[in-house]
């Protein structure tokens, strides 16, 4: 255990200069951030205008009203602005990496592989504008609860970070077959769409479905775990169960990762 936490204080550290270091980056093209915010919420804006729209015709989709779907909305967003501070913009650029063999650095230097590339391009301002319309929705939402309890609040951080544990493990799973083919765009489409699809209840699913969409493509727990928790929609259970799920998607991703990555091969010369 002392080393665990030896280790997991070096992370951090390295976490905290590679934060800055980016942050300085982010910095330099304000107009760059700027930019972004703004298509961030331009985009959030009318995947609510949609759901809007769809509410009008219809009381509940799947048992969800508006203002518990505008949590779900809300919630995507902080997962997603979470995953970019910690690992999404490092994997998006593997493939590169590894075409042009500079993966070769991250095999030498004294960090794990996962995590250095993780850790180099951390990004504020890539879904920055997200993460912030995300927190106003779930506040939003949270006003028009008549069931909500403060005390969910902890809970609902708590499985924000466990589905940031399912969307790097899933994402660790995608990124591994990289190490086997030379196109790469696709997968982080998979990786795209896996979150995107996630804005919609998990409750739709049923059947087959139900089963594929939380324990093999988990879309339809992801978002949804974390917003039920606020919604009082979830029992301790299937909240449990989530749990589970997340700590086997990192254990799985994890060490399918480490035996892909034996695969790679220098392509530096």
């Amino acid at each position: 255990m002392p080393e665990f936490i030896k280790k997991l204080k070096r992370y951090i550290r390295l976490y905290r200069v590679f934060l800055l270091q980016n942050l300085k980056g982010d910095m330099v093209y304000r107009s760059n951030f700027i930019t972004l915010v703004i298509m961030d919420i331009g985009f959030v804006s009318i995947s609510v205008i949609l759901f809007k729209i769809i509410f009008g015709h219809v009381n509940n989709i799947a048992g969800w009203t508006f203002h518990q779907s505008v949590i779900l909305i809300g919630s995507v967003g902080l997962i997603r602005e979470m995953a970019y501070l910690t690992f999404r913009r490092g994997f998006l650029e593997l493939g590169n990496h590894i075409r042009t063999g500079t993966f070769d650095m991250f095999m030498v230097k004294p960090i794990a592989p996962n995590i250095h590339l993780a850790f180099r391009h951390i990004s504020l301002s890539e879904s920055f504008g997200e993460a912030l319309m995300g927190f106003i929705l779930v506040t939003y939402g949270i006003m028009h609860l008549d069931n909500f309890h403060w005390i969910t609040i902890p809970l609902y951080i708590i499985f924000l970070f466990n589905s940031l544990f399912i969307y790097y493990g899933f994402s660790l799973l995608i990124n591994s077959v990289v190490f086997w083919v030379i196109k790469t765009q696709e997968l982080n489409t998979i990786i795209y769409f896996f979150m995107e699809t996630s804005r919609y209840p998990g409750d739709i699913f049923r059947g087959a479905g139900k089963i594929i969409f939380t324990f093999i493509i988990p879309i339809g727990i992801i978002a949804t775990v974390p917003a039920s928790i606020l919604t009082g929609r979830i029992g301790w259970r299937f909240a449990l169960v989530s749990l589970l799920i997340g700590v086997t998607f990192l254990s799985v991703g994890l060490l399918v990762w480490r035996k892909s990555i034996e695969h790679y091969s220098s392509a530096s010369g």
